[in-house]
């Protein structure tokens, strides 16, 4: 049955996928773009951190996703995706409940970074697993449908969590008679977040336990190992990711060190950009059927590069909002298609490998950004951190147009048609 609007998909969601939406829902009103992304890096500068070593707590954690996604994936393969979410979820509990507990431990900075990586590990076990769980869960004429759904529900969550984050901080401020440069403003909304993944975690276990059939060796030896697309997605998701990660870990931290502005600005702005993305988000099932996957990636992508040239010519808070703004929501798009596109490109043998290894590229692209991104600040400022973080995802286009000119993968043995959510005709 063809399914083209979402108005015709939504009822369709079985029980199960709406308990994943609503999982996701969850995180991203805490960790995935809400109280959280807001207000850790605040928080850290509350405490007296520079960008230089907020930087290097980002990347603790980010190498945490990244050395652990592919031991992720394979427990995940042993274990079964469900219950590696829910495992996941308790990590993540657990370390970023720990994270603002260290501000009362002596060793104050090992406490940070590690409760941090520990958090950190936990989302990484739930993003390996829920692409190809939410993958396996709903039909194929529904998958479009679905992770759009998915990534517009991140922002929207985002949304709410943005706001929220950038009021609650004034909010115990006036509770405590504290002043805003005191960090207990911020210690309790990061409580609360942590808190509330816990109510994540019974999402998941309200889904349908499923027998788990672990890949055997005679399977994954009948279909052949596609090395080639893995690592060549790889490559070009650590690439595309710059822009985009450069914004995640120090836009917070430029508008507040470097633009001076307020939280309740900084929050607001961060906002309106999950609102905007879920909002373009919906947007992907009908580009990715009128121009095909591959061209939506590549232009998606060189539209995120070109956001960061105002974001480093012009030092303004209102230049900065507006290109953050139109960057996520690009991305938003992006993501929906690039999330079916590799999981459609390998065999479902391979589906949880793939999800690892680009977990895993992911992770290491937010690291790098992570460490080099603060040593460029200290060195030679936001604007060489952006420009040269839109160099890098133009790369990552370039990359991808090159090698995804031609069908690859399973689309290789079985091209869709342009007409079908597909590639597109031609070379794309």
């Amino acid at each position: 049955m063809l399914v083209s609007t979402h108005r015709e998909a939504l009822p369709l969601f079985n029980r199960d996928v709406r308990l994943m939406l609503f999982s996701q829902a969850l995180i991203g009103f805490t960790i995935f773009g809400g109280i959280y992304t807001v207000l850790l890096n605040l928080y850290l500068l509350r405490l007296g951190y520079g960008p230089q070593l907020i930087g290097q707590i980002n990347a603790a954690g980010a190498l945490s996703f990244a050395l652990l996604s592919i031991p992720a994936g394979m427990l995940a393969d042993r274990w079964g995706a469900r219950r590696c979410m829910i495992l996941g979820l308790l990590l993540a509990a657990l370390g970023f409940g720990l994270l603002p507990l260290g501000e009362f431990i002596q060793n104050q900075t090992p406490w940070i970074m590690g409760s941090y990586a520990l958090g950190v590990l936990g989302n990484t076990f739930y993003i390996i697993c829920s692409i190809p769980y939410l993958t396996l869960i709903c039909p194929p004429q529904l998958r479009n449908h679905v992770f759009s759904t998915q990534v517009a529900i991140w922002p929207l969550a985002g949304f709410a969590g943005s706001l929220c984050g950038g009021f609650l901080p004034g909010f115990f401020s006036a509770l405590l008679e504290l002043p805003d440069t005191h960090p207990a403003p911020y210690r309790y909304p990061l409580l609360l977040a942590s808190a509330i993944l816990l109510v994540s975690v019974g999402a998941i276990t309200a889904t349908r336990a499923r027998p788990h059939q672990r890949p055997t060796r005679a399977h994954r030896k009948s279909v052949p190992r596609p090395l080639a697309v893995i690592l060549v997605l790889a490559l070009v998701t650590f690439l595309q990711m710059a822009g985009e990660n450069s914004l995640r870990i120090f836009f917070n931290v430029y508008m507040d060190d470097g633009l001076g502005a307020t939280t309740a600005l900084i929050g607001g702005l961060t906002a309106a950009g999950q609102l905007l993305a879920a909002l373009t988000a919906l947007a992907a099932p009908t580009l990715s059927h009128r121009f095909g996957r591959v061209p939506v990636i590549a232009v998606g992508a060189g539209a995120m590069a070109l956001c960061m040239v105002p974001l480093a010519l012009w030092g303004h808070w209102a230049v900065a909002g507006v290109a953050s703004m139109t960057l996520i929501a690009i991305t938003s798009i992006r993501r929906s298609v690039y999330i079916v596109f590799q999981q459609e490109l390998v065999h479902e043998h391979w589906r949880v490998t793939m999800s690892s290894a680009l977990t895993m590229a992911y992770g290491i692209s937010i690291a790098a950004i992570s460490l080099g991104g603060g040593w460029l600040i200290a060195e030679l400022g936001y604007r060489t951190l952006f420009l040269g973080c839109g160099l890098l995802t133009a790369l990552g286009v370039v990359c991808f147009q090159l090698y995804f000119r031609v069908p690859r993968g399973e689309y290789a043995q079985s091209p869709p048609d342009a007409g079908s959510d597909g590639l597109a005709t031609g070379d794309a």
